[in-house]
C-alpha cells in the first residue's frame, strides 16, 4: 500500500471515530435534557398535586350525650286534713325559716303554714321526691330513668296525707344521675374526676364524680355540682352532654402526619419547597388530631409525602 493511501485510511479512521464520538456526546446530552424535563415536570406535577391548608387552633373534646335525672334537696310538706291550700309566696320564690306560706282552709277552719326551713318555695311536685332523696348507686339500676312523675295539681283540693308544697335547700348543690352505654365510653372515666355539663344550649357549672359503676352494659355516674343551679331546680328527667376530657391546639387531618427520623410530623409548605416539620399529638379523635408545634397561619401539606 502506498503511503498516500495509508494516510487516506487513517484519516477515514479519525473520521469514523469522531463521528461515533460526536454521537455519543449528542446521545448524552440528549438524554440528559430529557432527565431534566422528567424531574422538572415530576416536581412541576408533584406541586400541582399538593393539596396545602392552613393550620387552625381547635378543641377536641371526650364526651358522652345522654338522659339525666336532677336530684336535689328536697323537703315536701303534706296537708294534716282535707282542704284546700291558699299559698301566700310565688313560686320558686326564697323564703326563710318561719315565714307564713299560706293556710290550709278547711272545712272548719284556717290553718297558717309556716317554714320550718330556709329554702326555696315551690307547688311543683312530681311525686319522685322521696324516691330520689337517698339513692344509693350501687343498688340502683338503669331502670330508674323510667321512672314516671306523677305531678299533683296545685289547684285540686287536698286530702290529708297528700303533698302540698316542698321546699328545696338551695345551699346544697344539685347531683345528676347519669348514664351511657358502656360501647359509647372510649376513654378513661374515674371518680372525682371534674365532668363540664351542657343542659339546654348553655354551659353549668362544673361537676365531679362521686361514685360509678359498670353494670348492664351501661356506666352509671353520681356527679356533683359546686353549687346550685337554678336552672335545674324545675327539672327532674333532662338530656345532657357531659365533658369528660378536653384537648386544645391545632387541628390537623390524621393523614397528614408522616413519620420520618422516628418523629412524627408534618409537611409544612413555603411558597414552592416543603419541609419536615416534628410535632406532639395530644389527641387524636374521628381522623382528626390535636397537636402542639405549629404556629397560627402555617401552612401544611394534607397529602404529604411518603413517610421516611
Amino acid at each position: 500500500m502506498s503511503r498516500r493511501m495509508a494516510r487516506l485510511e487513517r484519516r477515514d479512521k479519525r473520521m469514523s471515530f469522531m463521528r461515533v464520538a460526536l454521537l455519543l456526546g449528542l446521545a448524552v446530552l440528549v438524554l440528559g435534557m430529557l432527565y431534566r424535563l422528567g424531574t422538572g415536570a415530576v416536581s412541576a406535577l408533584s406541586r400541582l398535586h399538593r393539596n396545602v391548608e392552613v393550620a387552625r387552633f381547635g378543641t377536641l373534646e371526650d364526651k358522652l350525650t345522654g338522659p339525666a335525672i336532677v336530684i336535689n334537696k328536697e323537703n315536701v310538706v303534706p296537708a294534716t286534713a282535707d282542704g284546700h291550700f291558699d299559698n301566700m309566696v310565688k313560686e320558686q320564690e326564697k323564703i326563710s325559716k318561719g315565714i307564713l306560706l299560706g293556710y290550709l282552709v278547711t272545712s272548719q277552719s284556717q290553718v297558717p303554714l309556716r317554714a320550718q326551713e330556709s329554702g326555696t318555695f315551690m307547688r311543683q311536685i312530681d311525686g319522685l321526691e322521696d324516691v330520689m332523696q337517698n339513692i344509693d348507686l350501687q343498688s340502683v339500676t338503669p331502670e330508674v330513668f323510667k321512672y314516671k312523675p306523677t305531678p299533683v295539681k296545685a289547684d285540686q283540693a287536698a286530702v290529708a296525707g297528700q303533698p302540698l308544697y316542698k321546699i328545696v335547700d338551695s345551699l346544697e348543690p344539685n347531683q345528676l344521675l347519669l348514664h351511657f352505654p358502656l360501647k359509647d365510653v372510649d376513654f378513661e372515666v374515674e371518680p372525682q374526676q371534674q365532668v363540664k355539663i351542657r343542659w339546654g344550649g348553655r354551659e353549668l357549672e362544673n361537676a365531679v364524680i362521686t361514685d360509678m359503676k359498670q353494670d348492664f352494659g351501661e356506666l352509671l355516674l353520681m356527679i356533683r355540682f359546686k353549687g346550685f343551679q337554678e336552672e335545674l331546680l324545675a327539672q327532674r328527667f333532662i338530656e345532657v352532654e357531659a365533658v369528660f376530657n378536653s384537648y386544645s391546639g391545632y387541628m390537623i387531618p390524621e393523614k397528614a402526619l408522616v413519620g420520618s427520623g422516628g418523629e412524627k410530623g408534618i409537611y409544612c409548605s413555603n411558597g414552592e419547597d416543603i419541609s419536615f416539620k416534628p410535632v406532639k399529638i395530644l389527641k387524636t379523635k374521628d381522623d382528626i388530631c390535636i397537636v402542639e408545634g405549629l404556629q397560627q397561619n402555617e401552612m401544611y401539606v394534607t397529602n404529604p409525602p411518603q413517610s421516611k
